[in-house]
């Protein structure tokens, strides 16, 4: 068939529809399920949530939103490189009049990467022209409203610098990386005013694209390759997931102001732990919280004691040396294991709930594929409802391991096998539960990976090393360093967009082959 114009238009406009649609439900649709959800618990009337979801739909649209980010990058990606490619064929023509089918496919590479490069500046550009405000997501509130947890200090100086902490306050994070206000008084600036907001979309955008040139570079053939080296490969996620997890859960626990807000409350319901062992933890860390001492936190953990049915002597710092693994139960009885068995079977069943709406969805696509006229359901057998519940419970268990692993390290380390590995004058109770225990929890933690099955695992790495890295850097910086995102995720998203469209198996994991589907132009 002749090339006709008006459908390849028509093919690359769909790509940016495509591209915007999937941005708008990314963006829209947790706040819209939250909203469904408060909704149908009755937290919501049905006219506040219709107004609600009219805010956020109208809101999602304008044109410094995630959507609209998306349209241009995508767009910008599939139209400019048709122009530019012609353009460098034209040069190529002046140079040597009939260009070479490898200088051709060097064109088209070139076009790729310059397209996705302007429209990678561009689109990152929009996204940051206007100060950023809190999206709705954080304005949906059921009556009555639910209980928040005490809010963390936002600023490197607070009155907690001045003031002891008292049992149940937060004590000040150590090592912040927020800007302090002398700082932003100097600049005349306001915490609203500060850049950072796409730096979460910045970090996830360079370590797939510093992925892609690593792994290109490693998988060359080359003769001097050692065999040791396959095994290397292979291990390598499940090492940069235990790095990944034991950064993220230590920020969690000590720095919680270096994750995003919403990670920090999935974090907190995936792990149902008690506020207040949380806080004394922390004052622990931060010196208010001595074992011997009377420092006046005998309270925190003493009011915890009164709810689990122990003797409140048991949560005194000053009487109880160190605080027994039975508090840290929180009402599971004295035996590490069955704390231990417990917490598994309470994130099997936190993430069975989240993992079994998704695999209803693999079984959905797969009857649409396997459908056939007056049988929609050909495809629906008992190896397909077998493998969904499979990969279901194995991913659950993935989870509930994660959980089970961290509190049993926690355990061990300040209780059971620490103590017995260091003596009290080398290794004192007061330097196991002022970082060491919870430290410990963290490495241990991480092995959980080995249960995810193989070919998943490094979906799972993609997803907490973002996250990992994001804690080493401030959240949000002066305004006059946007530069240097803005060249990072420029550079970066060129790659990634360049790689997916000439060979989708470049972009590991389904980034990749979702990249490709989105991007292709013929």
């Amino acid at each position: 068939m002749p090339y006709n114009p008006l459908d390849a238009n028509s093919a690359l406009l769909l790509r940016l529809a495509t591209a915007y649609i999937l941005g708008l439900l990314s963006s829209t649709g947790p706040r819209f399920i939250k909203i469904l959800f408060f909704l149908a618990k009755r937290k919501l009337t049905l006219q506040a949530a219709c107004v609600q979801l009219w805010t956020i739909l109208r809101q999602a649209q304008g044109i410094h939103r995630f959507p609209a980010f998306c349209g241009v990058l995508v767009g910008g990606s599939t139209l400019l490189q048709v122009p530019i490619k012609a353009l460098i064929i034209e040069l190529l023509r002046l140079v040597h009049r009939v260009p070479t089918r490898s200088q051709v496919k060097k064109a088209r590479i070139l076009a790729r990467f310059v397209g996705a490069l302007f429209s990678a500046f561009v689109s990152f550009r929009l996204i940051n022209s206007a100060s950023f405000i809190s999206s709705s997501a954080s304005q949906i509130q059921p009556f009555p409203p639910p209980l928040a947890h005490p809010a963390h200090p936002t600023h490197s100086t607070t009155h907690l610098d001045f003031v002891k902490p008292g049992p149940f306050d937060e004590p000040p994070e150590p090592h912040t990386r927020q800007l302090n206000n002398a700082t932003l008084s100097a600049k005349c600036l306001s915490r609203t005013d500060l850049a950072g907001k796409s730096l979460d979309l910045t970090i996830f955008a360079v370590i797939r694209a510093l992925d892609v040139v690593i792994s290109s570079a490693w998988n060359r053939p080359s003769p001097s390759k050692h065999p040791n080296l396959k095994t290397i490969s292979r291990s390598t996620p499940t090492i940069l997931f235990c790095l990944s997890v034991s950064t993220i859960m230590h920020s969690w626990f000590y720095s919680p102001s270096r994750l995003p807000q919403t990670y920090n409350n999935w974090i907190s319901a995936a792990a149902q732990i008690d506020q207040r062992l949380m806080l004394a933890l922390r004052h622990a860390q931060y010196g208010s919280w001595v074992y011997g001492k009377d420092t006046g936190m005998a309270p925190l953990l003493g009011s915890m004691c009164r709810d689990y049915g122990l003797p409140e002597d048991l949560g005194d710092p000053e009487k109880t040396i160190p605080i027994p693994c039975e508090l840290v139960h929180m009402g599971w009885g004295k035996s590490c294991e069955k704390h231990a068995l417990v917490r598994f079977c309470r994130g099997w069943l936190f993430a069975a709930k989240m993992y079994a709406p998704m695999q209803l969805l693999v079984v959905a696509r797969h009857l649409r594929r396997t459908a056939r006229p007056g049988n929609k359901l050909v495809g629906l057998t008992q190896d397909v409802l077998l493998k969904a519940l499979a990969d279901m419970a194995r991913s659950s268990a993935f989870l509930g391991a994660f959980i089970s692993f961290f509190y049993y390290g926690v355990c061990l380390s300040r209780t059971r096998l620490g103590p017995k590995l260091f003596s009290y004058k080398s290794v004192t109770p007061q330097m196991w539960d002022s970082g060491l225990c919870v430290l410990a929890g963290c490495l241990v933690c991480g092995t959980s990976i080995l249960v995810e099955q193989s070919r998943k695992r490094l979906e799972v790495v993609f997803f907490v090393l973002p996250r990992a890295v994001a804690t080493w850097l401030p959240r949000r910086y002066l305004p006059e360093n946007r530069w240097i995102e803005q060249w990072a995720f420029t550079i970066s998203a060129a790659v990634l967009l360049t790689a997916a469209q000439e060979d989708p198996t470049r972009v590991r994991g389904v980034l990749g082959s979702a990249l490709h589907s989105i991007l292709k132009t013929k």
